[in-house]
């Protein structure tokens, strides 16, 4: 993410070149979309950003897990309300309709756009495009949206699903200082976040010269895990012979590139640690819908496999958990088929690796990608019994299309057997939300994107960029000029409730169409977490069945004028009570 802004900056200047265009103050390319890593404003050379572009919003980051209605899926086959159990409403179809496989088009269903979340139902009022996903095979917690007043919404504390690890940040080009730490870490009188990103540059260090100052500030207030991820290896050690614009590790360094990699994570301290940030992204100028020029590295499928197989063990030998693959975009996690479309040109995404298939098109992805040769990461991964067993954790982005992919029916018999980490998401240059905006509607949507990985994806960790935004855009939860911002809000109605340890469980019944819904449950603890996206109050009965009933539900809400602000405890009467949603705002209800 090179951003002229970010060239007068920092630190990572003293070690190479930025190499920014002076004409884009956008911010860097990361992610298979061009932008500058999650941070679009990130400058280039050493300091590149990490993301992918994508910035969510309300037009992608919807129920990635499908929509209601009849809605067609790319490549797939028309599905109604992608199934699993994210599919709400009675059109409900399971994951039937394309499920994926190792080829990235046509794996319809999972992906079907809408503002952020299921919304399926009996009307089906989900997204109206139903792009194509990398699975199909339906999401995770039923709660999709009919279209009246809500019935027989329940909470099944008996229905668990994934068990979260955390919620955390990145500090990458942007450290944050003593603080930022207690405003991001600090429980109390923060959002309560437990885990941090930092970056390691190609040299060895860290790209922050101050870093470790900035770990320690962060465990002081409530960090738990310190992970790490790489932009590149040294030039010389690639096809290109440069840190920046993609090109690929050498074989000849896979033995010294991973022994550094093992080398920082240990020396370090780190909880896991990433081989390669973005595998799926080049760093390719400034022109839409890349950002800037900064460390990216490219790895195909097949050269995934090979590191990871080489790296992957040495770092677990050194009892560090291993974070692969990282892709900019989710679905190429699980397909070849890459994000459409950028804004405002609606160009599609990159495609550095040229499989030339692009979600919502019907142009078949390269036959040379479906020999290994793209993206489809993780089918790759899985099919080698020993580069499965290196990873021990999913890593994934959110960026471009915006919204997460549920986990294949081909693998696995479609269960997750490893945790999944999203590691970096915010809002880029040249994709939705891309900003500046300091709104509630911009709230909403990030909360969608939350709501979106957690009940479609299944993940247990999900992480934002920065705390500050170093150019015109969403990359922070601050933006450049640092005006704060309701996203930084509606993050923290997910962050500061739901504790480690909690388990998601499933939500069933019919929802309004503009309201989502998620729980989880923790030691004599019920958290519900509701979006309502229309601006009318709704108010939803809420049922606690499969286990003790609380006594009480208490409402922390972010609305366009309030920030996190508690509310009086609303009775539960006979294991039900009332959720009261004002309109255009995200409400966090703490039951005991």
């Amino acid at each position: 993410m090179c951003k002229t802004g970010l060239r007068s900056a920092i630190l990572v200047g003293a070690i190479f070149a930025w190499n920014c265009s002076s004409g884009d103050n956008s911010g860097g390319g990361g992610g298979s979309s061009g932008s500058g890593g999650s941070s679009t404003q990130q400058s280039g050379g050493a300091g590149g950003s990490g993301g992918t572009t994508a910035s969510g919003g309300t037009t992608s980051s919807g129920g990635s897990s499908a929509t209601g209605g009849t809605t067609t899926a790319s490549g797939g086959k028309t599905t109604t309300q992608s199934g699993g159990s994210d599919s709400g409403g009675t059109t409900s179809s399971g994951g039937s309709s394309s499920t994926g496989g190792s080829s990235g088009k046509g794996t319809g269903g999972a992906r079907t756009g809408g503002s952020s979340g299921t919304t399926g139902g009996k009307t089906g009022s989900g997204g109206a495009t139903g792009d194509g996903g990398a699975t199909g095979d339906g999401g995770a917690t039923g709660q999709g949206g009919g279209t009246g007043t809500s019935t027989d919404v329940t909470v099944q504390l008996a229905q668990t699903r994934q068990t979260i690890d955390g919620f955390g940040i990145n500090d990458t080009w942007n450290t944050l200082t003593d603080s930022q730490a207690k405003e991001l870490f600090d429980e109390n009188t923060g959002i309560g976040l437990t885990i941090l990103r930092v970056g390691m540059q190609p040299s060895g260090g860290f790209y922050n010269s101050n870093e470790s100052a900035a770990i320690q500030s962060a465990k002081k207030y409530g960090a738990t895990k310190i992970i790490g991820s790489v932009w590149s290896p040294p030039g010389n050690c690639k096809s290109n012979n440069s840190t920046q614009n993609g090109g690929h590790l050498n074989t000849s360094c896979y033995e010294s590139w991973s022994d550094s990699i093992v080398s920082f994570a240990k020396s370090n301290s780190l909880y896991g640690m990433s081989p390669g940030n973005e595998p799926d992204f080049a760093s390719c100028g400034s022109t839409e819908p890349c950002n800037g020029n900064y460390d990216t590295t490219l790895y195909t499928a097949k050269e995934m496999v090979a590191f990871i197989k080489v790296v992957g063990p040495k770092l677990q030998a050194a009892g560090i958990k291993v974070i692969a693959p990282e892709a900019s975009e989710w679905l190429h996690f699980w397909s070849n088929e890459s994000g459409c479309c950028s804004e405002p040109g609606g160009k599609p995404s990159s495609d550095p690796l040229k499989c030339g298939c692009f979600t919502g098109k019907t142009t078949p992805c390269a036959a040379t990608c479906e020999e290994g040769n793209g993206y489809d990461y993780g089918h790759w991964l899985y099919k080698d019994k020993a580069a499965w067993a290196a990873i021990d954790i999913i890593g994934v982005h959110q960026y471009d299309t915006q919204v997460a992919e549920p986990w294949p029916a081909d693998v696995n018999d479609g269960k997750p057997d490893k945790p999944i980490w999203q590691t970096e998401m915010s809002g880029v240059k040249w994709w939705p939300e891309q900003g500046p905006s300091t709104d509630i509607k911009n709230g909403v949507a990030v909360a969608g994107w939350l709501h979106n990985a957690l009940t479609v994806g299944e993940v247990n960790a999900w992480l934002w960029w920065w705390i500050k935004a170093l150019g015109g855009t969403n990359e922070g939860l601050y933006n450049s000029d640092g005006k704060d911002t309701k996203r930084h809000y509606t993050f923290g109605n997910f962050t500061k409730f739901i504790r480690p340890g909690y388990k998601r469980v499933e939500v069933t019944g019919e929802v309004p169409k503009d309201v989502l819904l998620s729980a989880y449950s923790g030691t004599g603890t019920v958290v519900v977490v509701a979006i309502n996206k229309g601006s009318a109050e709704v108010k939803v009965p809420i049922t606690i069945a499969g286990g003790t009933a609380p006594a009480s539900c208490t409402p922390t809400v972010t609305s366009a004028s309030d920030d996190l602000k508690a509310g009086t405890a609303v009775t539960v009467s006979g294991g039900t009570f009332t959720a009261a949603l004002g309109g255009t705002t995200v409400t966090t209800f703490v039951c005991k």
